[in-house]
């Protein structure tokens, strides 16, 4: 049993109302050039706090800071709640997998073995599915090649691969560049021996495969229907089945100029003979080899589930041996198989706060809900109870924890309608949150904003300036009304995004570091901001929260953004 007392501090009992953190997704700082469409937009408030720097430091939220394996590598919701929940810099599943592919520990494991043994002893085939790109985000193309050369050395003769395109955490349009980057490695792996590795179906991730929070299972069905069925998009001039990936992208990119990879249709690879060269048989084993979770478990449960799977109609159900490259998701065991084991953070600030019976609150849409929960409480599912309620003009899923926490998601417009509502549900969340801090119940409340984010990465910089311009807006009502409660709100982000959009139509995460500020309409000059700290970053801002609210930090915790003055 863990230990989660908190020694209070001596000399600093917090403030008579609330702590309110406030999560402004996908806002970094950046150049002050016309790529920046923070700085283009309207933001009176949070330009003031900006150039005032009162309790102000810029932290970073990328790389190292946030736990992935090089400072080369850009920030994202996952690793930043993960920090921001965790109060230290916890290895990622972006590190572990990296470790586990380069170190081929992988392919020495019992699992691999028994795996490929199934492979090879019957014939079949390998089918691997994840996204194609070098973003970091989900996936690495250097961990699918890794693990296409670890099924050669393993003897496994044929390999179907099922890339879904990304153009949204790496520029918009680069798909080929992948593809052609994967078709070399499979012709040295083909010419090196009797072996048949080849693409087999693919499609844009947000349309494809990569649904989240079952927000759209219809996105799943596209994917199954062309991975597991040989069953691809097909509308006016689209007939979706193609001789190569570069023919069906192509293909679909004459059809619609404007269409970024992340949208592009489903298509299914045949040979000479018209017939499609990946239907997935009975007894052929798949790996899903996405690290992160998010965009994994809706897959894996299509795959795991048998009869009992009634999320959408599959045309076709072979019996295969379905392996995610990671567990997704602990509490509901998705999938049943897989080979490197996740991450464990334990020990997070919402486990000591729980423990101290702090009243907590937590409020954000459907597309940052699982941020704010899953990845904050350290990669763990802890809901308990959740009731659908209509409101007007929108609906919510109010749901408790096991933390005794209030949680509302605001349920999300589908993702294709994002950059036409750049305002997205943000007006919703704010008022939930608003009500919340005046019902007097909490005492600490947190809010991830998301439409700066979510509209950074459509790539249209108009509707980003105006996603910049209600969040100003919702923030500046929320910190009125903590001050008005004497509470204190601490305002800051996971990541960039919309601050760099270069060049043309950028979708992707930033490397900038963000802004970390506190309003306290109570401050009488008890503490100030720690300027000593060798580079700050989101882990420490646990520590932070916890001083706020009148507590010690944890030993094993980085240290405070803070220094009370004795």
């Amino acid at each position: 049993m863990e230990n989660y007392n908190l020694k209070k501090l001596e000399h600093f009992s917090g403030r008579e109302g609330p702590v309110v953190l406030i999560i402004m997704d996908g806002i970094g700082i950046g150049e002050e050039n016309d790529t920046n469409a923070f700085y283009q937009a309207k933001t009176p408030f949070l330009d003031t706090l900006q150039s005032e720097k009162k309790l102000y430091l810029e932290i970073k939220a990328h790389g190292t800071a946030v736990g992935l394996p090089s400072d080369n590598e850009m920030g994202n919701s996952e690793v930043g709640h993960n920090a921001f929940g965790a109060g230290k810099v916890p290895k990622q599943r972006a590190t572990i997998t990296k470790e586990e592919i380069e170190s081929k520990c992988l392919f020495g494991s019992e699992k691999w073995n028994v795996f490929s043994d199934i492979i090879n002893q019957n014939s079949k085939k390998l089918h691997l599915i994840g996204l194609l790109s070098d973003g970091y985000v989900h996936s690495h193309i250097s961990h699918l090649i890794g693990i296409l050369n670890g099924a050669k050395d393993s003897g496994i003769k044929t390999v179907r691969i099922h890339p879904l395109l990304d153009g949204r955490d790496v520029p918009p349009k680069s798909a080929l560049k992948y593809i052609d980057s994967l078709e070399a490695e499979m012709k040295i792996i083909n010419e090196s021996g009797d072996f048949d590795y080849r693409i087999a179906s693919g499609g844009g991730r947000m349309r494809v495969t990569m649904d989240r929070y079952n927000s759209d299972w219809n996105v799943v069905k596209r994917g199954w229907d062309a991975h597991v069925c040989a069953i691809p998009d097909q509308f006016s001039g689209y007939n979706g089945f193609f001789t190569s990936a570069t023919e069906a992208i192509t293909k679909a990119r004459e059809l619609d100029p404007n269409l970024t990879d992340q949208y592009l249709p489903s298509f299914v690879i045949t040979d000479e003979a018209n017939i499609p060269i990946g239907k997935m048989e009975d007894e052929d084993g798949v790996i899903y080899f996405n690290y992160r979770g998010d965009r994994a478990i809706q897959i894996s449960k299509a795959f795991d589930q048998g009869t009992e799977f009634k999320d959408f109609e599959k045309k076709c159900n072979p019996n295969v041996l379905y392996y995610g490259l990671l567990q997704y998701d602990e509490k509901e065991q998705i999938p049943k198989r897989f080979f490197i084991d996740p991450p464990v953070i334990k020990n997070t600030f919402i486990d000591y706060l729980s423990a101290e019976k702090v009243p907590m609150f937590a409020v954000s849409e459907t597309f940052k809900i699982g941020h704010l929960c899953y990845f904050f409480w350290g990669n763990r599912d802890m809901i308990v109870k959740t009731d659908q309620i209509k409101k007007e003009g929108y609906e919510i899923r109010s749901s408790k924890s096991s933390f005794n926490e209030d949680i509302i998601e605001i349920i999300s417009f589908k993702s294709e309608l994002i950059e036409e509502n750049p305002k997205m549900k943000a007006l919703e969340i704010k008022n939930e949150l608003l009500d919340a801090i005046k019902s007097n119940k909490y005492k600490f409340l947190r809010v991830n904003i998301t439409n700066c984010d979510m509209v950074g990465h459509t790539g249209n910089k108009i509707s980003a300036i105006t996603a910049a311009e209600i969040v100003d807006s919702c923030v500046k009502e929320i910190v009125d009304l903590v001050n008005d409660m004497n509470g204190i709100t601490i305002i800051t982000a996971d990541h960039g995004n919309l601050e760099d959009m270069s060049p043309q139509w950028n979708t992707s995460h930033t490397c900038n570091p963000v802004m970390f500020n506190i309003v306290d309409s109570q401050y009488k000059g008890e503490y100030k901001i720690n300027i000593e700290l060798n580079n700050p970053g989101l882990g420490n801002v646990a520590a932070t929260i916890l001083n706020l609210l009148g507590f010690e930090k944890p030993e094993d915790y980085k240290k405070s953004l803070i220094k009370f003055n004795k």
